[in-house]
């Protein structure tokens, strides 16, 4: 949260360091668009320092930047340690999350409940023990709920799996794109070797068919 902050005020002050000086922008599109800056940024400020994972007998309270959700004891089907995808592209950021998941199948984030903040599985070892006294006795997963977090997790990982196969096939298009400049290639060759074809169409179509093998694969063998 600490390093949040610091990059919305680092990113405010450049803004203002970098327009007020410029004699080449209008007073009237300047002063605005700062005035938006800074609220905008305000609201971010605030609304980070809201976010809360907070629970009691009833309930687990979850208060997002935007949203707050009230997950009832009884509604939850699931509370997960997983795997931050943005951590490998984003430095600073946690590498587990912990989501919760309800009765629609809804996953939702617990704010602060990761390993920057706390450790993570005693956390949730906590959360789990709190859970099982409190959903009930006579509680019982629900079947349509499953059905729903299953095709949550296999979209997820779908598109993992896409993302993935694009960032490794660049290498090889990029040759692919290159190889008219190097080599003879048949003339009906050329123009499926162009660089708006191997990366316009190839890039869109490697995504497409990685998440859609991955997404059959994991709901077949779910």
């Amino acid at each position: 949260m600490h390093l949040f902050l610091w990059v919305i005020g680092a990113g405010t002050l450049a803004m203002v360091v970098a327009l007020l000086p410029d004699d080449d922008l209008p007073a009237t599109f300047t002063y605005p668009f700062l005035l938006a800056w800074v609220a905008l940024m305000g609201w971010l400020f605030h609304a980070t320092l809201r976010c809360s994972t907070t629970a009691d007998v009833k309930a687990l309270h979850a208060r997002g930047m935007i949203r707050r959700r009230r997950l009832a004891w009884e509604d939850i089907q699931s509370i997960r340690a997983e795997l931050n995808p943005a951590s490998a592209m984003q430095s600073g950021a946690p590498n587990v999350l912990v989501h919760a998941y309800d009765r629609n199948g809804a996953k939702v984030l617990l704010p602060y409940v990761d390993d920057l903040h706390v450790n993570v599985e005693r956390e949730v070892g906590l959360l789990l023990e709190v859970w099982e006294e409190l959903r009930g006795e006579d509680w019982a997963p629900d079947p349509a709920a499953a059905v729903l977090i299953d095709r949550r997790d296999a979209r997820q990982a779908a598109l993992m799996m896409g993302f993935a196969a694009v960032m490794m096939s660049f290498i090889p298009l990029t040759v692919l794109m290159l190889l008219p400049l190097f080599a003879d290639v048949p003339e009906w060759l050329e123009p499926v070797l162009a660089p708006f074809v191997v990366m316009g169409v190839g890039v869109p179509l490697i995504f497409v068919l990685t998440a859609l093998v991955s997404y059959r694969g994991r709901r077949h063998s779910g």
